[in-house]
């Protein structure tokens, strides 16, 4: 993990800090994610303009106790600078895959590949190939910003066939069919993270002042 994301950071600018925090007390894993994100400063190097200034991502990973389902948290906190290329439905796939390895307790294979797929996202977004001996390529990962368009032709003849139907009484056509939105997001609260032991891994040196707005996904395990 950690030669895969200095290799992030060496060619893209870009910051991914793995935490490992082993209790959070009462608080969200969200929260604590968002939190680390911001007192760390992950990703706030940069000037303006900079592609790589904000683009930071939070792993945290909360182990289940006493090896009980359900207990184990896991939170991608995804830096404003990476909200573009890291879409919250994006994160929450990169979660999905990492929970078969987290639900094992393999918490090291679990974080490997989830550090592999933030790379994969950053690589494809900022035109580098990833060398490290340690990443993995995983499967290619679909960019939510590549939506497929209705083509205007067929929008015409939908409302021509249905205002025959309706024998010129259609007064009104959702509009949403011609969109598509981002994923469901998350936003969190401030204050202090703090909860029992634990140890944290960021693999490089972080400033104060990250910018995390809330993005990401996260779940139990």
């Amino acid at each position: 993990m950690e030669a895969v994301i200095a290799e992030v950071r060496e060619k893209t600018r870009g910051e991914i800090a793995v935490v490992t925090l082993a209790d959070i007390g009462d608080r969200s894993a969200s929260d604590v994610a968002l939190e680390i994100g911001r007192e760390w400063g992950v990703g706030a190097q940069g000037d303006a303009g900079d592609r790589g200034k904000n683009a930071g991502v939070v792993a945290l990973l909360v182990p289940r106790k006493n090896h009980q389902p359900g207990t184990g948290d896991v939170f991608i906190a995804v830096g404003r600078g990476a909200e573009g290329f890291l879409t919250d439905a994006r994160a929450g796939r990169i979660r999905d895959a990492m929970l078969p390895a987290l639900g094992a307790e393999d918490y090291g294979k679990g974080l490997s590949l989830g550090v592999d797929l933030i790379a994969q996202a950053f690589a494809a977004e900022f035109g580098v190939t990833l060398t490290s001996p340690e990443y993995a390529m995983p499967p290619p990962m679909q960019d939510d910003r590549k939506q497929v368009a209705i083509p205007a032709g067929w929008v015409i003849a939908i409302l021509i066939l249905l205002l025959i139907v309706s024998r010129g009484r259609l007064l009104w056509i959702p509009l949403w069919i011609l969109s598509q939105g981002r994923g469901g997001g998350w936003s969190g609260g401030g204050g202090g993270w703090g909860g029992g032991g634990g140890g944290g891994g960021g693999f490089g040196g972080f400033g104060g002042g990250g910018g995390f707005s809330g993005g990401g996904a996260g779940g139990r395990f």
